[in-house]
């Protein structure tokens, strides 16, 4: 069913693409732990909602998607590359930079970019020792709380990066714990009717 989906929102050498990085996602996951996801929920909140999010996201900062080609976005410990990867084979003008500490994940994420021919920069390091700080847009899904974040991002903060972190309902309670932080939350329905929370700054 979501796979059906995905097909009406990419072009077709794009879900092809799609296709071979399910399959290896798939065929990885039983020896490198990369997602609890498959089959059909593997499209659903792999593939498809990484695009409609970041889809969101995008045009939040910069209002027009035409302005792709000069976003340069880091993600926090991609794991199997969600939400960039998904999102960088739907829109492959952007300029991606993946931190992931793991070397198991961080080996799939090498062999994915070969094998589907796609470009990124992939740093195999937590994100603190990463030096480039010039990011438009720094996410993270599912890598830690509110306040850690905050911690590992905080010598990126200017006024040109434009932090959007990924969470679900619990990220009120975070917000809570977390101090001395300025975020703004921000909740969207995406396309699977699903309320996701943007917390920004």
């Amino acid at each position: 069913m979501y796979k059906e989906k995905t097909k009406l929102v990419v072009t077709q050498s794009q879900f092809e693409k799609l296709e071979e990085y399910v399959k290896l996602i798939e065929f990885n996951n039983k020896h490198f732990n990369l997602t609890g996801f498959s089959g059909d929920i593997l499209w659903k909140e792999g593939i498809f909602e990484s695009i409609s999010t970041m889809n969101f996201i995008v045009k939040m900062i910069k209002g027009d998607k035409n302005e792709l080609k000069k976003v340069k976005i880091l993600d926090i410990g991609s794991g199997a590359g969600f939400p960039s990867i998904p999102f960088l084979i739907a829109n492959p003008e952007i300029d991606l930079t993946i931190s992931e500490s793991m070397r198991k994940r961080c080996r799939f994420l090498k062999d994915v970019s070969e094998k589907l021919a796609i470009k990124f920069t992939l740093i195999c390091k937590p994100v603190q020792e990463i030096n480039n700080k010039n990011f438009d847009i720094i996410t993270a899904r599912a890598v830690a709380n509110l306040e850690k974040l905050d911690q590992i991002t905080r010598k990126f903060q200017s006024p040109k990066t434009n932090l959007a972190f990924i969470k679900g309902p619990k990220v009120f309670d975070e917000a809570k714990s977390c101090k001395n932080c300025n975020y703004q939350i921000i909740d969207f329905i995406n396309n699977l009717d699903k309320k996701i929370y943007i917390v920004t700054k």
